[in-house]
């Protein structure tokens, strides 16, 4: 595997906006792209937004994102394909079914709320109602690109805001 993922870089402003970006550069080597996990700084208990962007096609097959918690300072997501797992955690939801679908540039938003009182939204189809999703409370999340086959060469831009006043 040639996967490149890029540490998440923080930042709080003065008025307690939380934001992290972390970028995955994948190459045609992996089925599967995905972050390293958050760190403790974004609050679990508080809803938060994902923003995820792609610098060009990632795969020609559908191509769902998923979120995974995890529960120890170990935590991570490893393998690819068939075998990618995770260590002291597992995969939590699906975000949305097929990123690949969006309108060049590749560009998604999301509500991720531990509390969500609706019906998640995590397809292409109901987009128009905003893309939702409720996630357990856990200590670090990490996002993975699904391909069903190999990925093409791009990088993934995942960016998370929370308002922590």
């Amino acid at each position: 595997m040639a996967l490149t993922q890029s540490a998440w870089s923080e930042a709080t402003s003065a008025s307690g906006i939380y934001s992290a970006v972390c970028t995955v550069i994948a190459t045609t080597a992996e089925n599967d792209a995905y972050t390293l996990k958050t760190s403790t700084d974004l609050d679990p208990t508080k809803p938060w937004t994902l923003f995820y962007t792609a610098s060009g096609a990632p795969d020609a097959q559908a191509l769902p994102l998923e979120i995974w918690a995890g529960y120890s300072s170990s935590f991570a997501i490893t393998g690819d394909g068939a075998t990618i797992g995770a260590t002291d955690g597992c995969r939590a939801s699906q975000v949305i079914d097929d990123v690949q679908a969006a309108i060049a540039p590749i560009s998604y938003v999301f509500d991720i709320d531990p509390d969500l009182g609706i019906a998640p939204v995590v397809t292409v189809a109901a987009i128009a109602t905003g893309l939702k999703i409720k996630v357990p409370v856990a200590e670090y999340y990490a996002f993975n690109l699904n391909g069903e086959t190999t990925l093409s060469v791009h990088t993934s831009t995942f960016r998370i805001i929370q308002d922590q006043g």
